[in-house]
């Protein structure tokens, strides 16, 4: 047994409620000749044929909007505010100056560092000349064993006349090393000059420093005897102090508030003395540790002084040598054996490899030099950075929403100052369930509504976790054309196209009946109704679409009829809009004639 859930048209049922009014008319009219025209028991139909198309479903959800950058900026420092630049409402660009802190105490460390880097600095040009020494040390190293290889080779083969020239170019490469490191004594003479420069002058600010951490002592001693002052701990004193109050302010509650104003201001004026103090206590320290390590350098280059001037030394002794060697060589031929020879150029080498390690030595000595000039800069970019904390500028181009510090009180480190948001882009944020999620993809156009005003946005981000508190999925969606009204925070209703099909046929939601959930149409043909049963995809209010079951060339039929079933003899009628369209044409052919 069929089961139709559609409910009936109302142009089927008034065609049969008309045919039962004619046949009471004609019976009770009294005819008994049987009628010229039999009723035509077709049933009369609408058809139309299914076009293949898209459907496409809408959904509306609720929106809350905010701007697509908002940033907190907070100060890293605790200090007080000197400044405010800016205001809520005000706009800025990346880079603004927002406040000013207090950064005393910051340039007291940058400068600490500065005078750390010119001593290390003055370490790595010590150790650059001890590095120039032992180069010229192995080169005067170097030549002698090629002279002393030369040498032997030229007893070996009686070549006396080349082996004293080789030695007369030794002796002139040792003259010239000499020079070369009477050079670079002068050198270091001078820089050890300048060393103690930078030493005195870290001396006397390390006492300038000092000076001022005494008269910061005071100070701080000073402001905690004014608070003791002001809270005796006897309570008879205190009373008493209260009482002169009272009588130097007689109006009513003057004289206490009066005490209560001095007790605040000597804490707020004993805690920034102990900030001073402490700061400037850091400073000593600093400075100190500055002029121990100017003095360390100092040491570093009377080491070198001492190193080259042992340098010279041996270099004056392997002059001697080459000298005697050369006068040697002069008045007698070497009669040595083979032994002799090789045992003198073993000699040799050993001298050349002691004069490299003397090299390697010292280019380590160089690295390590260079390595506290590295650190001490690490040291200058840290105190600068530091210093740059005491100025907040804003990190984004936007609209200030909230000022949180004024000037003279304590900037915290941690508690936003400001709110900054950018609101060229603003993002609307809406929650959907796992199956929409699914039909949705970035960069999908949605519609926003504020209060009846439109905007296009598109899809930015789908979540894919569920939010614990809705239990849905967040979709951020980007509005490219904000304007005023789009306030941060505000609710907007956001529509977008949800579950598709597209290449499938459309028919009307109408013409789908149902039995035992098997869903079918009815189709007209050669004047019979023919059921088809079909598979349905989607649906709206109107239309339905259809996946499997039916073509584009079938008649489907669309209207209702209580005798509609398979097999029914029907007969196709055309829709009102149709027959007006025939009316009309056959009026315009009738007027023509």
């Amino acid at each position: 047994m069929e089961r139709q859930y559609n409910r009936p048209h109302g142009k089927g049922a008034s065609l049969i409620a008309i045919t039962a009014c004619v046949s009471i008319l004609l019976s009770g009219c009294g005819q008994s000749q049987e009628m010229d025209e039999v009723m035509d028991e077709r049933i009369p139909v609408q058809v139309q044929k299914p076009e293949a198309g898209e459907l496409t479903l809408k959904n509306e959800f609720v929106g809350m909007i905010s701007p697509e950058e908002s940033v907190y900026v907070m100060p890293l420092v605790s200090a007080e505010v000197l400044s405010t630049e800016v205001s809520v409402g005000d706009t800025v660009t990346a880079g603004d100056i927002l406040c000013k802190l207090d950064d005393e105490a910051a340039e007291l460390q940058l400068a600490s560092a500065q005078a750390q880097y010119e001593s290390a600095a003055a370490g790595v040009n010590s150790a650059q000349i001890g590095y120039e020494a032992a180069q010229a040390q192995y080169a005067s190293a170097q030549a002698q064993y090629e002279s002393t290889l030369a040498q032997l080779d030229a007893q070996l083969g009686g070549q006396r006349n080349l082996q004293l020239y080789q030695l007369q170019i030794q002796v002139d490469n040792i003259h010239g090393g000499i020079d070369d490191l009477n050079k670079q004594i002068d050198d270091l003479a001078e820089d050890k000059k300048d060393a103690k420069e930078a030493k005195d002058d870290l001396k006397k600010d390390r006492n300038d420093a000092r000076d001022y951490l005494e008269q910061a002592g005071k100070d701080y001693a000073a402001a905690q005897a004014l608070v003791t002052s002001l809270e005796p701990p006897a309570y008879e004193d205190l009373q008493k102090l209260i009482e002169a109050y009272k009588e130097k302010y007689p109006e009513a509650g003057a004289g206490e508030a009066a005490y209560q104003h001095d007790l605040a201001q000597a804490k707020e004026a004993l805690a920034a003395a102990k900030v001073n103090y402490e700061q400037a206590s850091t400073a000593v320290g600093q400075l100190e540790s500055a002029y121990e390590q100017a003095k360390s350098g100092i040491e570093s280059i009377e080491d070198g002084q001492e190193q080259l001037n042992d340098t010279l030394a041996d270099t004056y002794k392997s002059l001697e040598q080459a000298e005697a060697v050369k006068n040697i060589t002069a008045e007698q031929i070497y009669n040595d054996t083979q032994k002799v020879v090789d045992a003198n150029k073993k000699a040799a080498a050993v001298g050349l490899d002691s004069a490299a390690i003397g090299i390697d030595s010292a280019a380590a000595g160089v690295n390590s030099a260079q390595v506290g000039v590295k650190g001490a800069q690490v040291g200058i970019d840290s105190a600068q950075y530091q210093l740059e904390m005491y100025t907040l500028k804003a990190p984004i181009d936007g609209v200030i929403e909230a000022v949180n510090v004024k000037e003279h009180d304590l900037a915290a480190p941690g508690s936003p100052a400001y709110v900054i948001s950018n609101k060229n882009t603003m993002t609307v944020t809406f929650y959907v369930s796992e199956g929409i999620r699914n039909t949705l993809s970035v960069g999908q156009k949605v519609d926003v509504d504020r209060n009846g005003k439109q905007y296009n946005a598109s899809v930015t981000e789908i979540g894919s976790m569920i939010d614990q508190t809705t239990g849905l999925f967040a979709i951020k969606a980007c509005v490219s054309t904000p304007d005023e009204s789009l306030l941060t925070g505000c609710s907007v209703k956001v529509t977008a196209d949800t579950y598709s099909q597209d290449s499938a046929l459309l028919i009307p939601y109408d013409a789908v009946y149902y039995d035992g959930g098997q869903p079918y149409v009815y189709v007209e043909v050669n004047e019979v109704a023919k059921r088809k049963d079909v598979e349905t995809g989607i649906f709206d209010e109107e239309t339905i679409t259809i996946l499997g079951g039916l073509s584009e060339e079938d008649q489907l039929i669309t209207s209702w009829s209580a005798n509609l079933r398979d097999g029914a003899l029907v007969s196709v009628q055309k829709a009102p809009d149709a027959q007006s369209e025939d009316e009309a044409a056959d009026s315009a052919a009738s007027d023509q004639e």
